[in-house]
């Protein structure tokens, strides 16, 4: 028998996490049109001509662009290559991803950020800062998810002598020296995540998340065949996570349907996963910051809740107006043990 995750009927919370894992397909939805200077969010196959590599791999003898930018690092790093090459593309990289921006509207990054709880980890692939810049701007919330940079973030700065990670350019909130900036390039098809203590830490978490998880959504990310490291250390752990057989897994992208059962077919437990062409329609926008409680009422009690679904906003302002009733809630159960409402909460 599987285990039972720790759902409390009396207060209808499941305290297991809710993981989300990015990959560029995210970011690309959130800015589809590009940031408000016009700057375009490349996936990974465009990131050279979107940079202009082409003409400084040329310079340096590199005869063509392989489409897959890490396939390329990789194989440059793996061979030995010109080491000033490897500088000049990490450099590109950072000054490219670094000057994104956001909109003064809400996106998806918001949403997830304000959709999830504490015990909740958004985990991201992604060098830009998009992720960063929509948690400054809604760090003033009560109770944001922990989130995970596990291929570094132009965003973010290391302190390594005090083991912390804050905003890239700044102090270490600790020593008050400055940070370093978070390495952004690995070989990848031999990728050692125990090589850069922040990376190691980063990833450490996500095993433990995943071992825990009760719901996976997977957003915008190919596990390419590239990344062996990183779709071996999450399969593994996901394979002792002892909720899995109730677990459910989502996958948000665009190609089609049996293309990613087949893709994520390793992580799957008979039909217990969803397949989405759209964010909006995964179970965190049905049930916001009550993901795992929703589900498990209604996989676990057979007492499916009435949907939350929040409208879109145009405003920050807004989207932070309509969570303050769920704010409220988890205030309340957390100082006087009052349960989580099984529908739209009202106001303490």
């Amino acid at each position: 028998m599987p285990s039972i995750p720790p759902f409390d009927p009396r207060t209808h919370e499941n305290l297991a996490p809710h993981l989300f894992i990015l990959g560029a397909g995210a970011s690309r939805a959130a800015l589809p049109d590009g940031d408000p200077n016009g700057r375009l969010v490349p996936v990974m196959k465009e990131l050279i001509p979107t940079l202009g590599l082409n003409e400084v791999l040329s310079r340096a003898g590199v005869p063509t662009a392989p489409t897959d930018f890490e396939a390329l690092y990789d194989d440059l790093a793996s061979s030995g290559f010109n080491p000033h090459l490897l500088g000049e593309l990490e450099d590109a990289v950072r000054d490219y991803f670094a000057s994104l921006t956001l909109p003064p509207s809400p996106t998806i990054y918001d949403y997830l950020l304000c959709y999830l709880r504490p015990k909740d980890v958004i985990a991201t692939f992604n060098w830009d800062p998009l992720l960063p810049l929509a948690y400054e701007r809604n760090m003033h919330l009560d109770g944001l998810p922990h989130t995970l940079f596990l291929h570094g973030n132009v965003a973010i700065g290391i302190c390594y002598r005090c083991r912390v990670k804050t905003k890239a350019g700044g102090l270490c909130p600790s020593c008050h020296q400055p940070v370093q900036h978070s390495r952004l390039l690995f070989p990848v098809r031999n990728k050692d995540y125990t090589s850069d203590q922040f990376i190691q830490s980063e990833w450490d978490t996500l095993r433990d998340t995943i071992r825990s998880a009760y719901l996976v959504t997977i957003f915008g990310y190919s596990a390419p065949s590239t990344d062996i490291a990183a779709r071996d250390a999450m399969l593994s752990v996901w394979q002792q996570n002892p909720y899995k057989e109730l677990a459910q897994f989502e996958i948000v992208d665009i190609r089609p349907r049996d293309e990613l059962h087949r893709e994520w077919s390793q992580f799957i437990t008979r039909e217990h996963y969803g397949v989405f062409n759209d964010f909006m329609d995964t179970y965190l926008f049905r049930y916001p910051r009550r993901s795992c409680d929703a589900f498990s009422s209604a996989s676990l009690m057979l007492e499916p809740w009435p949907l939350n679904h929040p409208p879109r906003f145009n405003a920050l302002t807004q989207l932070h107006e309509w969570l303050q009733p769920l704010l409220e809630e988890e205030g309340a159960l957390r100082s006087q043990g009052h349960p989580l409402s099984t529908g739209p909460p009202q106001t303490q």
